[in-house]
């Protein structure tokens, strides 16, 4: 009986170390290497660099010539500014000028810590204020994907001036939810239930709660400001009633497109043409487009 305790407090206390070194390797994750350029996809761009609090900020200018709308674009958790890449390239031909940034602790940018969008909010703010120097005068439009959308809306919420539109792609709802649904899209459901202790030991890392994260408390303060989300109706990661409260929670005018079939961002690649014909129709109501660039 003594040894079987033995045993188990044992496996306890392996079990809890796990879970430190995992909540810690989440909030450091791995780098992804900037694999795609906007001139391999025929667009010249201009290397940005930016410096807050200390920390050095990359990304990627793609000038429309004659254009007074920017798009200021976020890429996902552990991914970096490639993510959006195609679709800045995309927006520029239609007149768009694009403007994409590593969040710190993701591609080119410095520091290492994530927070998951919270604090990347600062990162969005940033990226607004250069947008407004680059293109003086012109309309700014926040385009986030996963943990880039929620930052997006974190910052607008704060600030609803900030910008004059926001795009979700993939957009978790609470938190907590979000990081057990980072493990059930991984490993399943199993993996999420053995793993979602990880959600209480983050708040000391992170110091604030995941629980009381919810990106739909800035979205409904966002009135006036038109907002449109695209979402997998298969979504494991950021599950479909997320983003559907999401939607409840922003007032008009807003929009919610379902890609039937689809997982987490998986619409963007899977469903290429109906996601741009979504986004260009959304961009031309809201009196986005700019001058034709092909």
């Amino acid at each position: 009986m003594y040894e079987r305790m033995i045993w188990i407090v044992g496996f306890l206390c392996l079990y809890l170390l796990g879970l430190f070194g995992i909540a810690w390797m989440s909030l450091h994750p791995l780098r992804i290497p900037v694999y795609l350029s906007p001139d391999s996809l025929g667009v010249k761009y201009q290397e940005v660099k930016l410096e807050l609090d200390g920390v050095i900020v990359r990304g990627w200018w793609l000038e429309a010539p004659g254009s007074m709308s920017v798009m200021v674009c976020f890429h996902g958790y552990m991914m970096n500014r490639c993510e959006l890449t195609p679709e800045a390239c995309h927006l520029w031909k239609q007149g768009i000028s694009c403007l994409l940034l590593d969040f710190p602790g993701h591609g080119k940018s410095g520091n290492k810590k994530c927070t998951l969008g919270v604090k990347e909010k600062s990162i969005v703010v940033a990226g607004v204020r250069e947008a407004r120097r680059l293109a003086p005068g012109a309309k700014i439009g926040l385009l986030g994907s996963s943990m880039g959308s929620a930052a997006c809306a974190f910052a607008l919420g704060d600030d609803p001036k900030l910008a004059d539109l926001l795009i979700l792609d993939s957009c978790y709802g609470r938190l907590n939810r979000a990081i057990n649904g980072w493990w059930n899209f991984i490993g399943g459901r199993w993996l999420a239930l053995l793993l979602s202790p990880c959600v209480v030991l983050c708040a000391p890392m992170v110091g604030f709660n995941p629980f009381q994260v919810n990106v739909g408390d800035s979205l409904a303060k966002l009135e006036g400001v038109p907002v449109l989300i695209l979402h997998g109706d298969q979504d494991r990661l950021a599950i479909p009633s997320e983003a559907q409260a999401n939607f409840d929670a922003a007032h008009d005018p807003k929009e919610l497109v379902w890609f039937q079939g689809c997982n987490h961002s998986e619409g963007r690649w899977e469903q290429a043409s109906k996601y741009r014909e979504v986004l260009f129709v959304f961009l031309r109501r809201h009196g986005f487009l700019g001058s034709i660039n092909k």
